[in-house]
């Protein structure tokens, strides 16, 4: 779990970057959809029994965690865009911009 500070203020509690990194190669083989939600991720976990590469599991990831770390990531210099979207309702989840409706 990784913590970003801000001033004055609590630290931002968001899950694991490399499980990140998983979700980014779950998308890429089609293991988890373009678009996905929460249940889709545990289902994936599950399913797929995803692990760290030193194999033992991902601390337990939240909705919160997920959503904070698409909220609170910086823009990646490689990329020059965020890595996690998420649509303002928070429900669903990509590695690409969400279309405005």
């Amino acid at each position: 779990m990784e913590r970003t500070e801000t001033k004055n203020a609590e630290p931002i509690k968001m899950c694991d970057a490399a499980l990140i990194e998983d979700m980014k190669l779950a998308v890429d083989i089609e293991r988890l959809p373009t678009e996905f939600t929460f249940a889709d991720i545990e289902e994936w976990i599950k399913k797929d029994q995803v692990k760290k590469l030193d194999g033992t599991p991902y601390p337990e990831l939240s909705h919160e965690l997920l959503l904070n770390y698409s909220l609170h990531t910086p823009i990646t210099k490689k990329r020059k865009q965020k890595v996690l979207y998420s649509t303002p309702n928070g429900r669903l989840f990509s590695f690409n911009p969400f279309k405005p409706v």
